[in-house]
């Protein structure tokens, strides 16, 4: 029996369907950033869909979607609404529960300092595996080297290392909630087997990361590393539960910041590639400009999907008018459609659009909350700097190395991507060779 939808009142223009729990969803899928823009061209800045038995009050415009990044958690959750969406129809709920160390909790206390030297060791393993000339291609390189950036850092350079890295990658993929954003049906398989390969993959990393952890007590050196970090946290546990928790909480880390970091260097790479002007003189040494342009390629690629669930009514000011909001109802803004229409020329690349990691001061928006990166507020990417700061690293060492030079000359996002960072719709191969007078053995490293 299908219960009816919470309300929304008065109720703005609704998209759905004759079928109650499909409603909009098959349109949604095909391609959520052009239905989301010709929604908004029909009906204006505020409307409802429902899709998949979710109602999503959708707003767009600057005073509507500034109240969406102010509401408090206890009364529109950022939590409830990602978890409800897709980690509980992913995810093992074991992963999540338990966890003594979060995202927030790690990043929010660490300098760069305290993983800088993980991340250029992790950098010239990547680079090492390269040899000195052949091709890759952008996002397959990116998705290996952020696989072994994060686990440098979070699951000890052990994890990075050949004995480890190939046997840890496919499980983590498995696991993925990010890639249910660029491919849902992937929700639905899961949701089907009962998450069959998703508890056998954990239970794999609990093994592999398990050893790790046995190693490092063994061995009684402390590494000052964050995987040091969240072994402290479980000195109060032993046996089997404290290396499960560990190795969880490792886990959980690394699924967030992968999900958009491996995209995001790509597309940098690739807007750099594209842009010849722009590459000289970051190859130059630039690294503020390479900074900019990561953050501008973040801009121009985002696709997510920022949601809240209402928890308790209340009435929502979208700047036009009042709605009450029911329990339930899902409040949604889409990047990809703020990102790019929020003022003249963000359609296009250019990494003056920003001062440093913000939004230039001459760009004129009717509400800074309309061009977003890693979010805004309180729920904002704690990973932020830990992301710039790898692909600065990770494309500085990789110019200094290497000539490169695309095998493609356009890029354009997956059109059906709900959420994360885009992925590219087709292959954006490169082909590299070593500097002139440098060799994988050779290359000078200078410092970050």
């Amino acid at each position: 029996m299908n219960r009816a939808p919470p309300t929304v009142a008065p109720m703005p223009p609704r998209l759905g369907s004759i079928v109650p729990w499909l409603g909009a969803g098959a349109s949604l899928l095909r391609n959520p950033t052009a239905f989301f823009q010709t929604a908004r061209a029909r009906h204006g800045d505020s409307f409802v869909v429902d899709a998949f038995g979710f109602r999503l009050f959708c707003v767009f415009s600057p005073e509507g979607v500034r109240a969406l990044y102010a509401l408090p958690e206890n009364q529109a959750s950022f939590g409830l609404a990602t978890f409800n969406l897709v980690f509980k129809h992913k995810a093992p709920i074991e992963l999540v529960v338990g966890r003594r160390h979060r995202p927030h909790d790690l990043f929010g206390s660490q300098e760069v300092e305290g993983y800088l030297g993980t991340l250029e060791r992790a950098v010239a393993l990547q680079l090492d595996e390269l040899g000195d000339a052949g091709r890759f291609e952008s996002f397959a390189f990116a998705r290996r080297l952020g696989h072994r950036l994060g686990l440098g850092c979070w699951a000890g350079e052990e994890a990075a290392s050949a004995a480890y890295l190939d046997r840890l990658i496919p499980l983590l993929d498995r696991l993925d909630t990010a890639e249910s954003f660029v491919n849902p049906a992937l929700l639905f398989v899961a949701r089907a087997t009962g998450k069959r390969r998703e508890r056998a993959a954990l239970s794999a990393l609990d093994a592999l990361l398990g050893e790790i952890i046995r190693t490092r007590d063994s061995s009684g050196i402390e590494h000052g590393d964050f995987l040091d970090q969240i072994r402290a946290a479980w000195g109060n546990t032993d046996g089997i539960a404290r290396e499960q928790g560990i190795a969880r909480d490792v886990v959980l880390i690394h699924l967030g910041a992968q999900s958009n970091l491996y995209a995001a260097l790509a597309w940098t790479l690739v807007n750099l590639l594209l842009h010849p002007d722009v590459l000289a003189r970051v190859v130059a040494g630039d690294d503020a400009l390479l900074e900019r342009a990561a953050s501008e390629s973040i801009r121009l690629a985002q696709r997510s999907l920022t949601l809240r669930q209402v928890l308790r009514p209340f009435d929502f000011d979208d700047g036009t008018r009042s709605y009450h909001l029911e329990p339930g109802v899902m409040i949604a803004t889409m990047l990809s459609v703020t990102n790019a229409s929020a003022a003249p020329d963000l359609e296009r690349f250019d990494p003056d659009h920003y001062e440093g990691r913000r939004l230039a001061k001459h760009i004129a928006v009717p509400a800074r909350e309309l061009v977003s990166t890693f979010g805004h507020g309180r729920h904002a990417c704690p990973a932020q700097r830990f992301s710039i700061t790898a692909i600065r690293v990770s494309l500085r060492r990789l110019f200094e190395r290497f000539e490169v030079t695309p095998r493609f000359a356009v890029a354009l996002p997956r059109a059906r991507q709900l959420g994360a960072v885009a992925r590219a719709a087709r292959p954006c191969v490169v082909a590299y060779r070593a500097r002139a007078g440098d060799s994988a053995e050779t290359i000078r490293r200078r410092p970050t």
